[in-house]
C-alpha cells in the first residue's frame, strides 16, 4: 500500500484516526513523518511496538541486545502495518549513532537511566516504564533538554525497578506498553495533557486508573542543572541580540497553530518572498520549536538559533536559492 496521503487507501486504513478531532488527516500525516526509538529486552516491546505501527508511526527503530531473537515480533509488525519502517539494531551500535534523527525514544529496559544522559544531551525526548514491588507499574518522561523548566528524570529517579509480581505480569506489560505508545502519539501530535513530563504516573493493575505523583525539579540535578543553566544564558544573549520587526523583511505569527500547520504557514509565507530576503517567526515551544527549525533547514533555508521573547520563541529565517 501507498503511504501517499491522497490513495484511498491510506485513507481506508486509518479512517478511525482521521475521523477523531484530534487527530484528522494532518494529524495521520504528522505520524507517518514521525521517527522513534524503542529501547527494549522485556516482553513489553510486543504490545508498544505493535500499537505504534498500527496508529501508522512511519518509522520506527529498535535497540535490542539480540535483534535475531526478536525478528518474529518485527515480522509480526510489519505484517500489522505494511506502510512502516521497522528497522533494529543491536547493542553494539553507538548509542549516538542509534539516537540521531530520532524525535522520542520509548525506554523499556532497566538500563534507563544511562541513555536518559545520552537522550538529554542530544535534546531528544525519552519516556520509560518500570515495576515496583507492590505491583505498580510506573510510567514518566523526560523532556527538559526542550524545556527546561520541567524535571527530567535524574530530578527525582525512581526506586530501584523489581519484577512484577508473578499474578499481573502479563497485565502489567500490556497496561505499561499500550500506555507508553499513548504517550508518545500525543506527544507527536501535541494534544492531551501532558502529565507524564512532570509526573510520575502509577498505574495499578487492579484499577487501571492512574496516580499521579508530582516530580519535582532538582537545582543541583547532575543531568538537567547544567543545560538549564546554558539555556538560561544563551536565552539572555539572544534576547540582546533578537532582530527587530523592522530587521526582517516580513513577520509571522504561528503561536496558535498546530503541527503540521506551523510548518505550512511558515513554508507558504516563504514561498512568497525572495532570495536572500527574512521571515521572522514567533513560534511556541515544545514540538514547533523542535520540529519547525529542523524541517526548514533540511529543505535549504538558513534558520537562526531560536530565542525566548517571555515564554514564546523567535526564529529568523533566511531563503536561500538552495531552498527555491
Amino acid at each position: 500500500m501507498t503511504r501517499d496521503a491522497r490513495a484511498p487507501e491510506w485513507a481506508e486504513r486509518y479512517s478511525r484516526q482521521i475521523i477523531l478531532k484530534e487527530i484528522g488527516g494532518q494529524g495521520q500525516m504528522r505520524l507517518d513523518r514521525a521517527v522513534v526509538g524503542l529501547v527494549a529486552d522485556s516482553e513489553i516491546l510486543v504490545t508498544t511496538l505493535l500499537y505504534l505501527a498500527g496508529a501508522g508511526i512511519g518509522t520506527l527503530r529498535i535497540r535490542h541486545p539480540d535483534p535475531t531473537r526478536i525478528e518474529p515480533t518485527l515480522a509480526w509488525a510489519r505484517d500489522l502495518n505494511p506502510t512502516v519502517t521497522i528497522a533494529c539494531a543491536g547493542v553494539d551500535t553507538p548509542i549516538d549513532t542509534w539516537l540521531a534523527g530520532l524525535e522520542l525514544v520509548i525506554d523499556l529496559d532497566q538500563g534507563w537511566p544511562e541513555r536518559h544522559r545520552a537522550c538529554h544531551a542530544a535534546r531528544i525526548p525519552l519516556l520509560t516504564t518500570w515495576c515496583d514491588a507492590d505491583g505498580l507499574a510506573w510510567i514518566s518522561g523526560s523532556r527538559a533538554s526542550l524545556d527546561p523548566a520541567l524535571p527530567c528524570l535524574a530530578c527525582a529517579p525512581p526506586p530501584d525497578p523489581s519484577e512484577p509480581p508473578a499474578p499481573w505480569a502479563t497485565l502489567w506489560q500490556g497496561l505499561s506498553g499500550t500506555r507508553l505508545a499513548t504517550e508518545a502519539i500525543k506527544y507527536l501530535l501535541d494534544i492531551g495533557d501532558r502529565a507524564v513530563w512532570d509526573h510520575a504516573l502509577a498505574l495499578d493493575v487492579t484499577r487501571g486508573e492512574p496516580d499521579r505523583r508530582p516530580r519535582r525539579k532538582r537545582p543541583d540535578c547532575p543531568v538537567c542543572a547544567r543545560t538549564a543553566s546554558r539555556h538560561e544564558a544563551a536565552n539572555r544573549t539572544r534576547q540582546l541580540s533578537a532582530p527587530s520587526d523592522q530587521e526582517a523583511d516580513a513577520f509571522l505569527d504561528i503561536t496558535a497553530d498546530t503541527c503540521p500547520m506551523t510548518f505550512v504557514r511558515v513554508k507558504l509565507r516563504l514561498e512568497t518572498m525572495a532570495s536572500g530576503q527574512t521571515l521572522r517567526v514567533r513560534l511556541s515551544g515544545g514540538e514547533p520549536l523542535m520540529n519547525v527549525p529542523r524541517t526548514l533547514r533540511d529543505q535549504g533555508f538558513k534558520v537562526s538559533e531560536p530565542w525566548n521573547e517571555q515564554g514564546v520563541f523567535g526564529l529568523l529565517v533566511e531563503k536561500t536559492s538552495d531552498s527555491d
